[in-house]
């Protein structure tokens, strides 16, 4: 990445495409050298807000309003303006243009979050919050996202971590001065310490599934036989028309994917073509080995039974698929038609832990609710919950590590001869939360992580 601090950088912060106003973003020590040379005001000196004219010196480009932010007391820690202007394409590329060539260069991708991380005004847990805010799918993940980046899951790694850090104090003078009469934590205080921290760090680490359930959401295949009703379900859970349905058997050839906001959760359904025990043509195998790719990448099944209809060689082929893949994920079995009488026996249900059962009638809707219902309960996630962290895969994997140094922590300590042992995986501990809040971080690892960020935040 071409992060140079000394720059002064610009680019559009808003969407791209016409819109009625457009943000352009100017950071950097010479942000109001640059501004000036390009915008004419007639507004006093002392106001932040100026309204006034892009110009190239020769004529006008746009009319705008500049708003000037002085450092440190800015979103970056730099002089910054922020330039609202008309939102089409052609004059911002002009306004940009025009910034390039007095002075500003472009900015990289999330580059003026970057710069607010070098410069204090975040750390590394707050800046992808930022991200993971933009990128949100759903309110609750959004809120989740928010609550990172306002700081609450800074403020519990570092309780944790200063907390680790008194303990280690406590170690080393042990260790320093061992014959002199100071008092000192005695071992089973530092072991109920150890103890607490190590709940903590578990609390946290429980929180990750949460937080990747709501910013990456959740895969749902929908499989069964032909004419099972997998297509109306589709339909009946978004409310509108997306899948073909007709009363030909082997209708649906290809996968059909839509993404549903579900009480907080992105989730992403896909129709499948229909397993059957002997396919017809080629389409219709090519069609049935797409949805055994499709079951073995979710991360819930929904099973579609005709209830209206006796099992059959389909589902016996369907059965023998699910025991054969040994997929370890939860299936929720849908017995469709409920609107008819019951033909279908319940003993022919796969005998499975993780398995749920829902009447349901995609024709008339009925049970629709309750098998979503059924999903929000295998994803552990409730709308009425507001403390929600996003949780990253990074973080996760540097929990992970202080957790492990922890318990090595305790260990060594119960070992009685061994604190030096300790104390040097205390230490571990230490470095790994740092390390999530962005202290000590090598460049190769702020670099992906800034990479993922789009232009203009």
């Amino acid at each position: 990445m071409n992060y140079l601090k000394e720059d002064t950088i610009a680019a559009l912060s808003t969407a791209a495409g016409k819109s009625a106003i457009a943000v352009i973003r100017l950071s950097g020590k010479n942000s109001f050298q640059i501004i000036d040379k390009i915008f004419k005001t007639h507004s006093k000196p002392e106001q932040q807000a100026k309204h006034g004219y892009i110009t190239d010196g020769i004529e006008k480009k746009d009319e705008v309003l500049c708003t000037f932010f002085k450092a440190p007391h800015t979103y970056t820690g730099e002089n910054l303006v922020e330039i609202a202007a008309h939102g089409n394409p052609v004059i911002i590329n002009e306004i940009l243009n025009l910034l390039y060539k007095s002075g500003a260069r472009p900015a990289e991708p999330g580059e003026f979050t970057y710069r607010a991380f070098l410069n204090g005004k975040m750390d590394l847990v707050e800046a992808e919050a930022v991200c993971a805010l933009i990128t949100s799918k759903t309110e609750m993940s959004a809120k989740a996202a928010l609550n990172s980046l306002s700081g609450e899951f800074s403020s519990k790694i570092k309780n944790i971590r200063n907390a680790i850090t008194n303990l280690i104090a406590f170690m080393e003078a042990n260790l320093d001065h061992p014959d002199e009469d100071i008092t000192f934590l005695s071992r089973g205080e530092k072991l109920l310490r150890l103890d607490s921290h190590i709940k903590d760090v578990q609390n946290l680490l429980n929180s990750y599934k949460t937080g990747e359930i709501l910013q990456q959401g959740i895969k749902v295949a929908i499989i069964g036989k032909p004419n099972a009703g997998k297509s109306s379900l589709l339909n009946a859970i978004l409310g509108k028309n997306r899948a073909i349905v007709t009363d030909i058997a082997g209708t649906t050839t290809d996968t059909v994917e839509e993404t549903i906001d579900c009480c907080g959760i992105p989730l992403t359904i896909t129709d499948t073509a229909g397993i059957r025990d002997r396919a017809e043509n080629l389409i219709e195998i090519l069609g049935q080995e797409k949805t055994r790719e499709t079951a073995c990448r979710a991360d819930i099944l929904i099973l579609v039974f005709d209830s209206s209809s006796e099992p059959d060689c389909n589902d016996a082929k369907i059965a023998d698929f699910l025991k054969k893949s040994d997929l370890n994920i939860p299936i929720i079995c849908a017995l469709n038609k409920s609107d008819l009488p019951s033909l279908f026996l319940s003993s022919y249900l796969l005998n499975r832990d993780n398995m749920a059962k829902v009447k349901i009638s995609a024709k008339t809707g009925a049970g629709i609710a309750d098998l979503l219902d059924e999903i929000v309960k295998i994803a552990g996630v409730s709308e009425s919950k507001n403390d929600y962290l996003m949780i990253n895969s990074r973080h996760f994997i540097l929990l992970q590590n202080t957790l492990e140094s922890l318990t090595r922590t305790k260990q060594a300590l119960s070992a009685r001869d061994a604190d030096e042992i300790a104390c040097f995986e205390a230490l571990n501990a230490q470095t790994a939360l740092n390390e999530i809040l962005g202290i000590n971080v090598k460049q190769d690892i702020l670099d992906t992580i800034f990479s993922t960020f789009c232009i203009g935040k």
